[in-house]
């Protein structure tokens, strides 16, 4: 085995915990939203948004969200 597939997979679990731990802070946020009646444009990125957003519009276009 060289050393590069072993690295290239360090590198994709690496990604993979990243995303789930995004996912923590995401999945909620996605939730209370949905709650309010708002439909995000996706789950990654909604605690983002749901902190930025200050009109509908930009929770369901996820525009204006940087």
């Amino acid at each position: 085995m060289g050393t590069n597939s072993t690295t290239t997979r360090g590198k994709q679990v690496e990604q993979t915990n990243k995303v789930e731990r995004n996912w923590q802070k995401d999945m909620p946020a996605y939730k209370r939203l949905r709650k309010e009646g708002l439909q995000p444009k996706r789950i990654d990125g909604s605690a983002e948004v749901e902190k930025k957003a200050e009109h509908k519009w930009q929770v369901e276009t996820g525009i204006g969200i940087k």
